[in-house]
């Protein structure tokens, strides 16, 4: 913004100076011959009372050296005698002619300069004429015209410096107040809930930042409202949640408690995230991509030979996949891939996990054999995946996905079914 108002600045004050440098500069050279012309004119007008009255060569002479064409040498008269007095330039037989001739003052171009010829009439008898030339060369005719076009375009460079300068100090007052705004949006972005814009002198963007605050205040208020929400429900499972324990270890069986016990984590975890306040690296947790996928396949096998499904897990290459997210995210996510195939595909239909590494980036892929996704797009909007389903499998794999900034993409897979790919960023890698 601050350029192009510089831009704008520059480009309407130069067209201005050049509308009137322009002319300026034409006008300075017309002055300029005029100026040298007239001093012409007036020393063979000097030169008429002398030769109308007597034109006796001393007397011509000495006329002609009071001149200033005379004294520069550039002043020439021709008597009616036929003698020739001041400037030894060649004559012009024609021009010299014509004035004779005709008994006619007139001018021409010669040389690159002017030739003045003024004809007068001496002595008692008409037929006496004597003829003078005043010559004026370029260098004078252009005299100062050098010197007054260097003073010219020096003003019109000055003008355009001091409007860019002006234009410059008037822009940073706008665009600091713009850039302000800027960086008050970044900071609420990257999680400074106090981050506030201070409105400058100008109206429409100080009205912009007020508005801004007004909005950053209205976000706390609702993340807030939320936290407690969400603490409030959450705090609101403990109880049933006990009573379920009392349950599971009534009925002895390890793997419900085992159950339990996991969903009690994730509800504190889910009481901790609630009160926790929004801050730059929340991701800073990283955790192995590869042992999580092994821990969580073996987990889920047991049920899988249950349901009669053949399951497969090829790692490559094996070792260690850190990515920036925690071990209960990573476990969520993969539970997630592999919960929705036991949810939607009929028992006994197989699946299959596999772990790339790329350049900078790990994929798990899960492969199942059941009837597909057709709708990608509405498989991965939440609350409608699939006919029955509530849709949070997916979106909590795409959430952990782009919250370690990755993400998730549905195929067909060759087993027949749907592919979800996971793809993350591996922790410390280049981006």
């Amino acid at each position: 913004m601050r350029r192009r108002l510089l831009l704008v600045v520059v480009a309407t004050t130069s067209l201005v100076v050049v509308a009137f440098a322009v002319p300026l500069g034409a006008l300075v050279r017309s002055v300029a011959r005029d100026r040298a012309l007239s001093a012409a004119e007036r020393d063979l007008g000097a030169l008429a009372p002398v030769l109308a009255l007597s034109p006796e060569a001393p007397a011509v002479e000495d006329a002609i050296a009071r001149t200033g064409s005379g004294a520069d040498g550039r002043l020439t008269v021709w008597l009616p005698d036929g003698a020739r007095l001041g400037d030894p330039t060649p004559d012009d037989d024609e021009a010299l002619a014509l004035a004779r001739g005709q008994r006619r003052s007139f001018s021409q171009d010669r040389d690159g300069g002017r030739e003045l010829y003024t004809v007068v009439v001496t002595g008692s008898e008409n037929a006496n004429v004597s003829v003078a030339r005043a010559r004026v060369p370029g260098n004078l005719l252009d005299d100062g015209v050098a010197t007054a076009w260097g003073a010219l375009a020096g003003v019109a460079v000055a003008l355009v410096a001091a409007a860019a300068l002006i234009a410059d100090r008037l822009a940073r007052s706008v665009t600091r107040d713009a850039t302000g705004l800027a960086a008050t949006a970044r900071a609420l972005a990257s999680g400074t809930a106090d981050a506030r814009a201070r409105p400058g002198p100008t109206p429409e963007l100080a009205d912009a930042a007020r508005a801004l605050n007004l909005l950053a205040d209205r976000i706390d208020e609702l993340r807030a409202a939320e936290r407690e929400r969400v603490a409030d429900l959450s705090h609101r499972l403990r109880t049933p949640l006990t009573a379920l324990r009392l349950d599971a270890e009534a009925a002895g069986d390890p793997d419900l408690v085992a159950g339990v016990d996991r969903l009690e984590a994730a509800v504190s975890d889910l009481i901790h995230s609630a009160r926790r306040p929004l801050r730059p690296g929340l991701m800073a947790e990283s955790c192995d991509l590869t042992a999580v996928a092994r821990d969580r396949a073996t987990h889920w096998s047991a049920l899988a030979d249950d349901d009669g499904r053949a399951w497969t897990l090829d790692v490559e290459p094996d070792r260690p996949a850190r990515v920036r997210l925690s071990s209960r995210d990573a476990e969520a996510a993969v539970d997630a891939l592999i919960g929705n195939v036991f949810a939607h595909t009929p028992e006994g239909s197989g699946y299959a996990l596999a772990l790339r590494r790329h350049d900078g980036t790990v994929e798990l892929a899960v492969d199942d054999a059941g009837a597909g996704i057709s709708d990608p797009d509405a498989a991965l909007a939440r609350g409608v995946t699939r006919a029955g389903s509530t849709g949070l499998g997916l979106d909590i794999a795409r959430r952990s996905a782009e919250a370690a900034g990755g993400s998730l993409a549905i195929e067909r897979s060759p087993l027949g079914g749907a592919r979800v790919r996971l793809i993350l960023p591996i922790d410390g890698a280049p981006g």
